[in-house]
Parts: structure tokens; C-alpha cells; sequence
């Protein structure tokens, strides 16, 4: 037990041998599924319906891609009710279509869609994960109740405001919270429905406790009250008169709701910006900074999350970042920091050695042990997706229909600094073959698809030329089957500016990678994907 970390259960199912719709009632072993217990930290991670193998998330997940246009989020259209509940002396949920589990019926709103009051159906858990527990601070603290029990351990509630006439949320937070998590906090601080979703969640299982029942199962709401254009991932299920469909949402991916401010500006207790030139105190006045979470230098993803154990405080925190763009309302907004007319602090050295060379990581507060367990936080990062170059038109256009085929899963990575252009490999200002155009300096850019299929994830890696050139795309997979993380692909991809975009030239390849290629002679774009899915049946040569 990790005593500084309550847990959430999920249950968990195996998939059948040859299962292609992972969301189909058929798809699963529902006789050998088991209940695990993970600390709420990790809830940030988790979504209904991903898949895992060897402990590794995925980039396959069950269910489809939906957007629900329009949709009205007020009490008069969103009920809380439990997953087998009858409605008009028939199950909620059909068991054929879904199967719940006998004494496991969880909290759910559900969304009235095309007059029928129980339309979509979302699980009060992911409700929680989207909106409110974004990252391991925050699922903390909704868990905790800090919010109406505690609010100084999240922010100075004597320093925080709201500027009704710019619509302006004004926070100061405390230095454990990321600057990402001021988006939910403001939020959550300055609109009524946000402040009771926010809050339920600790309330609703407090009064269940009292009441001596034996599973907890939180209740919440939606942050804001009016329209959404809301897309999801669901399994669309029959009605119990077989006359339409509904929908049970297994991930909320991006909301258009809105937000109560147009602007933000956050500081922080030990806030270390500088002002002016000349009007700063000097150094040796200044109190040291609570240092920032470091990097550990570690890859996040070679490492297990566990929650049996203590983090061990005597090492530097590692960080999981998952970049997103999550809701529509903050795409034009921008978090401002204040202009400082003195600065009373300074970057304090980190005084926590480097991570511990271990591969098991956890969520919990930790304790000054030495006992070999990673403190770990996850974060987001909100991403503003860029469009690819017009290059990489007929590669785009691949990829959705891969996407479309039978087994097959694939999507554009999320750009990334990293991984958005060839490295360069001597001093910028000198001519080299990462530059598309050496006298503007303009980079070669690089677009990156993950494609799953049947529990095996690649790589297709493309980037840009100039008139003239003729290179190959490269399919990269691991033995392990698992997605290539960001780090390992930016190695790559320095090896292959070091062979000037010749693949064939760049073996052997570190981490044991395995490397295909592809000439680009392809008629259509239904021949591209033909090649691929050719590559990748013939596994020998991949």
C-alpha cells in the first residue's frame, strides 16, 4: 500500500485470439477478467477501452471515433444514473451489447441526444479523468476534497481574482502545480458548475463511506452549462426497442464548452521571472526557488508504474507528458505570467541526485527511502497541432484510408519539437544536408504515423525534399511490438541527417530497431497503403 495515495480499481479483460472490433462484447474473455488497483495519480493515464500488453499502453484502443455536434449540456439534459439501471422496465445497457459485470454498476451522466434522454452515456470516472484530474496534482487533490477543504494548498486564495471587465482569472499557485493545471484550476475556481463537479467528487464518497458502503463509486458533473461540440470515443449500442442507437463513451477527447475567463495570468509563490534590467535586487538578496521538477534524463516509457510502493524523495521526479489539445475554448488563449517590478527569488540547484537506475516508477507523495522507486508525475501539455507541409499531402491522405482498413489503426503523431524537423548535425550557421534551404536555414520537416496492427505498432517516418531528390520511406518497428517513443526516433532520425537521408545506409540501427523501406512509386493512394500493409504482413523482412 502506498499510504500518501488512495487507489482507484479497474477491471480489466483479456482479448480474444483474432479479435479485430475490440469493443464488441465478443471480443473479450469476460470469464477471466480481474479487478487491479492503481493510485489516483495515475488516473490521468487511463482511459476506457485502451489496450495494454506487457504493461505498455497502446496506440490501438477500442471503440470509434465520434463527434457529437451542437450537444446541450444543462440539468434539464444530463441525469446521473447508474450503469444497470432499468429505464422503463428495460436495462439501461443491453447485456448483449455490453457487459457490466454483476455488483460492478458504475455513476454515469447520461446526455439526452435526438429525444431520447439516455442518447450517450458517459461513465462519471472519465468525466472525472477529462475535465477535472488532468494531471497527478490535480487527481489528488479532487480526491482529497482540497478544493473545499483546502484551497490553500492549491493556490493563495488571498492573491487569486477575477477581472470581470477583461474576463481576466487571476491566480497565484502553489509551487507544486504545474503551469498547465492553471486552466483547470481557474476554472474550477470561477465558474459555480466547475466548483460542484470539482467538489462531488470527495463529497459523493464521503457520504457513501458514512454509509458503510462497500465499494465508493464517486459522483460528478460537467464544468459549464450551455452547447459542446464534443468528440468522443464510443461503442454505439442498440436501444432496448431496437429502434436507434446509443452511444457509451469510453474517452472524451476534445470539448468546445466554455470557459469563465478569455484570459489568464498565473504566478506563482516562488516565481523567479525576472523584471527589467537594473531595477532587480541582486542575488545574493534573493531566497532560493523551489527547484523546478527536472527531467531525470531517463526514458518514461522503459519504466512501470507501480502502487505498492513508496517514491523514494532522495531522487529526482520524473515527468510523463501528454501532450494534447483538449478544449476548444483555450486554442486562442495564451497563460500570461506578471511583469515583476522586483524579483525576490532565485533558481535554486537541485539539490536531489539523478534517478536511481531502476525501471519502476510511482505516483504517490514518497517518503526519504532509498528503496528504489522513480517519483513520477504526470502532466499535460497542451499542443497546438500545426498542418503538416503541402509535401506531405499524399502521405496524409495514406494514413486515413490505412486508418479505414479492416485491423488497422493509424494516426499522425503530434508534432513535437523533437521530432518535427531533421537534426541538425554541425553548428547551424554552416551548410548541411538537415537544411532543405541552406541560405534561409529553413529545416527539412518530418512527419511521423503510428500505425497498430494486431498489437504490433510502426512507424512510418516521411520527410521533406528538395526538387530533384529521390529518397524512401521508412517503416520502423521494435521486436517488442511497442510504439517508439519520441527520444529514440529523434536518434533515428540524427543517424539518418548523418547518412544524408539514405536509410540503407544508416544499419545498424540502435535498440535493436527494425527497418524497412519503401520507394515511392505508388499510382494512388490506395497502393500506397497496399505497399505498407504488405511490409508489414511480410514480418521477416520488417
Amino acid at each position: 500500500m502506498v499510504p500518501t495515495e488512495p487507489k482507484i480499481q479497474l477491471i480489466i479483460s483479456p482479448l480474444l485470439d483474432g479479435a479485430t472490433d475490440y469493443a464488441a462484447s465478443s471480443a473479450v474473455n469476460h470469464e477471466e477478467r480481474r479487478t487491479i488497483s492503481i493510485g489516483v495519480g495515475q488516473l490521468p493515464l487511463v482511459t476506457i477501452g485502451s489496450l495494454w500488453l506487457n504493461r505498455r499502453c497502446l496506440i490501438e484502443t477500442a471503440g470509434k471515433d465520434k463527434i457529437f455536434h451542437n450537444l446541450t449540456i444543462s440539468p434539464d439534459t444530463v441525469r446521473l444514473v447508474k450503469s444497470d439501471a432499468k429505464v422503463d422496465g428495460h436495462p439501461l445497457i443491453l447485456k448483449r451489447f455490453h457487459q457490466i459485470g454483476a455488483g460492478l454498476a458504475a455513476n454515469c451522466l447520461a446526455i439526452k441526444w435526438r429525444d431520447d434522454p439516455y442518447g450517450i452515456i458517459v461513465p462519471v470516472a472519465e468525466i472525472i479523468r477529462f475535465y477535472y484530474a488532468t494531471s497527478t496534482d490535480l487527481a489528488k487533490v479532487i480526491f482529497a476534497g482540497d478544493f473545499r477543504h483546502d484551497l490553500g494548498s492549491i493556490v493563495n486564495p488571498a492573491e487569486c481574482g477575477f477581472n470581470e471587465q477583461e474576463k481576466r482569472c487571476l491566480l497565484k499557485l502553489r509551487k507544486e502545480f504545474a503551469d498547465a493545471d492553471a486552466w483547470i484550476i481557474g476554472r474550477i475556481l470561477n465558474n459555480q458548475e466547475a466548483f460542484a463537479g470539482a467538489t462531488l467528487v470527495h463529497d459523493s464518497m464521503i457520504k457513501e463511506a458514512v454509509q458503510n458502503k462497500p465499494r465508493l463509486y464517486p459522483k460528478a458533473a460537467f464544468p459549464f452549462i450551455g452547447s459542446t461540440n464534443l468528440r468522443v470515443r464510443v461503442k454505439p449500442i442498440r436501444t432496448p426497442d431496437d429502434s436507434g442507437w446509443r452511444y457509451i463513451v469510453f474517452a472524451l477527447e476534445h470539448c468546445t464548452g466554455p470557459f469563465p475567463f478569455n484570459a489568464i495570468t498565473c504566478d506563482r509563490d516562488n516565481s523567479n521571472l525576472r523584471p527589467e534590467k537594473g531595477e532587480d535586487l541582486p542575488d545574493d538578496q534573493k531566497k532560493p526557488a523551489f527547484p523546478a521538477k527536472p527531467a531525470s534524463g531517463k526514458n518514461i516509457t522503459d519504466g512501470e508504474l507501480q502502487s505498492d510502493n513508496e517514491p523514494s524523495n532522495n531522487v529526482q521526479s520524473a515527468v510523463i507528458t501528454l501532450p494534447e489539445d483538449r478544449f476548444g475554448a483555450l486554442s486562442s488563449m495564451e497563460l500570461e505570467k506578471p511583469e515583476k517590478e522586483m524579483c525576490h527569488y532565485i533558481s535554486a540547484d537541485t539539490v536531489r541526485p539523478l534517478a536511481l537506475p531502476t525501471d519502476v516508477l510511482g505516483t504517490g507523495d514518497g517518503t526519504y527511502s532509498d528503496n528504489g522507486v522513480t517519483p513520477t508525475e504526470v502532466e499535460t501539455e497542451r499542443v497546438r497541432q500545426a498542418p503538416l507541409p503541402v509535401s506531405f499531402e499524399n502521405f496524409e491522405a495514406m494514413i486515413r484510408h490505412l486508418n479505414e482498413l479492416p485491423g488497422y489503426q493509424a494516426r499522425i503523431r503530434p508534432i513535437k519539437d523533437s521530432i518535427a524537423h531533421i537534426p541538425l548535425t554541425k553548428p547551424r550557421w554552416t551548410r548541411q544536408w538537415s537544411y532543405l534551404d541552406s541560405e534561409r536555414k529553413l529545416r527539412r520537416a518530418v512527419a511521423i504515423a503510428d500505425v497498430t496492427h494486431k498489437l504490433q505498432t510502426y512507424s512510418l517516418i516521411e520527410f521533406q525534399w528538395r526538387d530533384g531528390e529521390a529518397f524512401k520511406l521508412a517503416l520502423i518497428s521494435l521486436p517488442s511490438g511497442v510504439r517508439l517513443s519520441d527520444e529514440l526516433i529523434n536518434k533515428l532520425l540524427y543517424i539518418l541527417a548523418k547518412k544524408n537521408g539514405r536509410w540503407e545506409n544508416a544499419k545498424p540501427l540502435p535498440a535493436d530497431t527494425r527497418l524497412a523501406t519503401l520507394k515511392h512509386t505508388w499510382p494512388c493512394v490506395e497502393a500506397y497503403a497496399e505497399a505498407v500493409t504488405s511490409k508489414i504482413k511480410n514480418g521477416n523482412n520488417i
